[in-house]
C-alpha cells in the first residue's frame, strides 16, 4: 500500500536531524526518496520494519488504554523518588568535552583531491553512502543513505570510494593531539572522542605563555576574507580557530592561547586544523550526553559551551528535540511522537505514563535526559564492556571476498586493541544481508585474545556457520562487523598465582604486560636445579630440623603438615641456608625443565614437554635394573614406611595435597620422582597423595613421635618397586 506508506512512514522518509540539512523542502525529498526506492530491496525492507514499529505502536495505545488514575498516582509517587535520588547523584564539577570531525571522510578526500571541494560529494557506494560533504547535504545526501537514492536527489553528486587506511592514519594524528588533554581519551570511532579536560585545566592555570602558543601551518597567517555561510566547505573554514586571535610577526606566525577551557578547546582544535587540515566541531559540558549535543549546536568547525550549573542545564534541555539526544533513534522518536512527546520538556511531564508503558532500562534513561544527567565521568580501559569495526560495501557474495574483509576488520580490530591493551573472551560477528536483515552471531571463549589470528580463527568459523545456513544459496552481505566484549579484568590480566608454565620454568617470573622480564645471569659454577632437586634438598632440611627439635622441649608443632613444595620451587629469592631457594641458572630461550631426567627441554608446548615426560617415566625402568636390584631391600623397607605413613595420614593429606597438572596416559604407570616407586593406581589424587607423603618425611616423623593416641590405619593404595619387579 504505497499511499498507507508515504502517510505513515517515518523510517523511510528524510532524517534531516544533521548539520547542514537544516532548511530543506522535506516534502520534495521524500516524495523523491519513495519513488525512486519503489521496488528495491531497500523500499521491501523498510516496509517491513515500519510495519513492525507500528504494531508496537498499536500495542502501546491499547496498554495505554487500560491505565486507570490509580496506576498513574502511584507511578508519579516512584518518578518522584527516583528523581530525588537522582538529583543527589547530580555532578557538575567535571568538564567533558565531546569533539567530532566535520564531514571525515569526505573532508579527507576533499584534502586530498582539491578539485573535490567545490563539488556535491560523498563517501561509499551505489548501495550505501558513509557520509556526504555539506554541498551535497543541501540536497538532502546524507549518511547512511543508499547511492542510488542520493544520485535522484543530487545528480551531479560525485561518489568517491571508500578508503580506511588513509582514514585511520588521519585518525591517528588527530588522537595524539587528543592525548596531549585527555591520555584517557575514550575514541567513538575514528572521528569522534570524549575527553575529560578537568585535570587539563588545573595545570594549565599555571602554565607560562610558551606552554600555549602554537605556530600557524608553514608560518602562514590566514586570509583576511569575510565567510559564505551559503557556502561552507568543511575544509579549511574561514572561520576556522585560527581567525580568531594571531599574533603576527615577520619572520613567524603564531598564536597565544588563554587558560579557560574555551581557549583549550579552540587551541586544541587549532592544532588538528594545522596538522590535518581538516576542521572538527566541539562540545563542553558537565557530563557526556550533553557534551555531544552540545558538539553539533554550532556545527561545522564550531565549539558550544553549556555553563556548569542546574539552572543552564535545565533550561538547556527544556526545548532540546528527543531525537537530538543519544540513545533515542528514529523508532524511539516515534514512539514517543505517538504519546505527544516531541522535546525533553514533554519527557519530564508524562514520565509517570512512560515508566508504565516502557521497559524499566528505557524510561529511566528517559528520565535522565528531561533532568539533563548523564555520565561525568568517561569510561576507562577496564571499565569498556567491547570495542568494535565494521565496514558497509556493495554487494558481496564470494566466499574468498568475505573471508579477507573478514580477515582486514580482525586485524583492525587488533591493532585497537593493543593500544589499548585490552583482552576479550566474546567475539561477535555482525552481518547484514541484501535484504537488510541484520544477523549477530557470537561465541565466549575460555581464554581472552588480542591478535588478528586469534581473533580471525573465531570469526571465519562464524562467518562459515552462517554460509552454511544459507547452502545451498550463496551468503549475499552488505555489511560485516567484529566485535570484542567480556574484557578481562586487572586480576586476570595479571594473575597472582603462577601457571605450570612458571612453575616448570624456573627463574622466569610471570609479569603482566606492563612489566619488562629481567634476563637472569646464567653461571656455569651452579648447575641448574628442577623442580624437584629443589623438593628434595627441603625435605632434606625438614628432616635436619625435625632431628633437632626432638631433643629440644616440643611444647607445640612449628612445622606446617604438608609443606607446598611447587610454592618452594618457584621462589625467586633463597632461603638463608640455601637449600631450597638455591641459585637457578636460566638460558635465553624458551624451554623447560623435565622433572625425571632434570634436563631442559628446549620447547614452549605442554603437549611436547608431556610427550618427554612420559617417555623419561617409561625408560626409568630399563635404564637403571641393576640399581633397583641393589637396592631392592633398601626399597622394600622403604615402600613400607611410606605405606604405613600413607595410612596414618591418608585422610588428612587427601585433604591438603595439591594437585599437579599435567598430562598421563593412563594406559602408563605413575613413577614417584622422589622415591621411584611404580604405583598401581592411574588416579592424580592418590598419586599426589603418595608424592606429598614422600616429600614431607621429617614432619610426618616429628608428628608421629609426638602422637600419642593410635590411629586407626584406613587401607592404603598398594605400590610395588621397579626393583621387586624385576626381582
Amino acid at each position: 500500500n504505497f499511499q498507507y506508506m508515504e502517510e505513515k512512514n517515518i523510517k523511510m522518509a528524510l532524517n534531516d536531524n544533521k548539520a547542514g540539512m537544516e532548511g530543506l523542502d522535506r516534502d520534495k525529498i521524500n516524495k523523491i526518496i519513495m519513488e525512486s526506492s519503489k521496488g528495491s530491496k531497500f523500499y521491501e525492507n523498510e516496509v517491513k520494519r515500519e510495519q513492525q514499529v507500528n504494531q508496537r505502536i498499536d500495542k502501546m495505545m491499547l496498554q495505554k488504554e487500560q491505565i486507570t488514575e490509580q496506576h498513574l498516582k502511584k507511578a508519579q509517587a516512584q518518578v518522584a523518588r527516583m528523581v530525588v535520588e537522582l538529583e543527589k547523584r547530580r555532578d557538575l564539577t567535571r568538564v567533558i568535552v565531546h569533539v567530532d570531525m566535520d564531514a571525515f571522510y569526505a573532508a579527507v578526500e576533499m584534502r586530498d583531491c582539491p578539485e573535490l571541494k567545490d563539488k556535491p560529494m560523498a563517501v561509499g557506494s551505489m548501495s550505501m553512502l558513509s557520509t556526504s560533504n555539506y554541498h551535497a547535504r543541501k540536497y538532502g545526501v546524507r549518511a547512511a543513505m543508499p547511492g542510488f537514492i542520493a544520485k535522484k536527489l543530487c545528480p551531479n553528486l560525485v561518489i568517491v570510494p571508500t578508503n580506511f587506511d588513509k582514514y585511520r592514519a588521519v585518525s591517528s594524528e588527530i588522537r595524539e593531539i587528543f592525548a596531549d588533554y585527555d591520555p584517557n581519551f575514550m575514541p567513538m570511532s575514528l572521528d569522534e572522542a570524549y575527553l575529560d579536560f578537568t585535570e587539563h585545566l588545573e595545570k594549565r592555570q599555571s602554565w607560562p605563555d610558551s606552554l600555549r602558543t602554537h605556530h600557524y601551518r608553514n608560518n602562514e597567517l590566514p586570509q583576511e576574507t569575510t565567510p559564505d555561510v551559503t557556502d561552507l566547505s568543511p575544509v579549511l573554514f574561514d572561520d576556522s580557530p585560527s581567525s580568531f586571535l594571531c599574533c603576527e610577526d615577520a619572520g613567524s606566525a603564531f598564536e597565544i592561547f588563554g587558560t579557560s577551557v574555551e581557549e583549550a578547546v579552540r587551541e586544541m582544535r587549532f592544532r588538528i586544523e594545522q596538522k590535518t587540515l581538516l576542521t572538527a566541531s566541539a562540545g563542553i559540558a558537565p557530563n557526556m550526553m550533553l557534551a555531544k549535543v552540545c558538539s553539533d549546536k554550532n556545527k561545522p568547525n564550531g565549539q558550544y559551551r553549556l555553563p556548569s550549573t542546574r539552572e543552564a542545564v535545565m533550561e538547556f534541555v527544556c526545548n532540546l528535540p528527543v531525537r537530538k539526544v543519544s540513545g533515542i533513534g528514529k523508532v524511539s522518536e516515534k514512539l514517543l511522537n505517538a504519546l505527544g512527546i516531541s522535546s525533553c520538556s514533554h519527557l519530564g511531564q508524562k514520565m509517570a505514563l512512560l515508566s508504565l508503558l516502557f521497559s524499566e532500562t528505557a524510561w529511566h534513561h528517559f528520565l535522565q535526559v528531561s533532568l539533563g544527567l548523564g555520565s561525568a565521568f568517561i569510561p576507562r580501559h577496564e571499565e569498556r564492556k567491547s570495542m568494535s569495526t565494521e565496514r558497509t560495501f556493495k554487494e558481496m557474495s564470494a566466499a574468498e571476498e568475505q573471508l579477507s574483509l573478514c580477515r582486514e576488520l580482525c586485524e583492525d580490530l587488533a591493532n585497537d586493541l593493543k593500544k589499548e591493551g585490552l583482552k576479550g573472551k566474546t567475539v561477535t560477528l555482525k552481518l547484514k544481508n541484501v535484504n537488510f536483515e541484520v544477523k549477530t552471531r557470537a561465541l565466549t571463549l575460555s581464554y581472552p585474545v588480542a591478535t588478528a589470528d586469534e581473533i580471525f580463527a573465531v570469526a571465519k568459523d562464524l562467518l562459515k556457520t552462517e554460509r552454511d545456513n544459507e547452502s545451498p544459496q550463496p551468503l549475499r552481505l552488505r555489511l560485516m562487523g567484529v566485535r570484542i566484549s567480556a574484557f578481562v579484568s586487572s586480576d586476570e590480566k595479571q594473575p597472582l598465582q603462577k601457571s605450570i608454565v612458571g612453575f616448570l620454568n624456573p627463574g622466569k617470573a610471570e609479569l603482566g604486560p606492563s612489566h619488562k622480564e629481567i634476563p637472569q645471569k646464567t653461571t656455569l659454577e651452579e648447575p641448574q636445579q628442577s623442580f624437584f632437586q629443589k623438593a628434595r634438598a627441603k625435605r632434606l632440611q625438614l628432616q635436619a630440623a625435625a632431628a633437632s627439635s626432638r631433643q629440644e622441649d616440643s611444647s607445640g608443632i612449628s612445622s606446617p603438615l604438608f609443606l607446598d613444595a611447587r610454592n618452594c620451587a618457584a621462589s625467586d629469592e633463597p632461603d638463608n641456608d640455601g637449600a631450597c631457594g638455591a641459585s637457578t641458572s636460566t638460558s635465553d630461550g624458551i624451554g623447560l625443565s623435565c622433572p625425571v631426567c632434570f634436563r631442559r627441554v628446549e620447547t614452549a608446548d605442554l603437549a611436547v614437554f608431556n610427550r618427554h615426560i612420559d617417555q623419561c617415566l617409561s625408560e626409568s625402568s630399563a635404564q637403571k635394573p641393576s640399581q633397583h636390584l641393589e637396592e631392592g631391600d633398601g626399597r622394600e623397607a622403604k615402600r613400607a614406611e611410606l605405606s604405613a605413613e600413607e595410612r596414618s595420614l591418608g585422610s588428612t593429606s587427601a585433604e591438603t595435597a595439591s594437585s599437579v597438572n599435567g598430562n598421563h596416559s593412563k594406559s602408563s604407570s605413575l613413577v614417584c620422582p622422589i622415591c621411584l616407586l611404580t604405583q598401581d593406581s592411574d588416579d592424580l589424587i592418590l598419586f599426589n597423595r603418595h608424592v606429598d607423603l614422600c616429600l614431607n618425611q621429617g614432619v610426618l616423623h616429628k608428628l608421629q613421635s609426638e602422637t600419642r593416641s593410635p590411629i586407626n590405619p584406613p587401607s592404603a593404595p598398594n605400590s610395588k618397586a621397579l626393583g621387586k619387579t624385576k626381582r
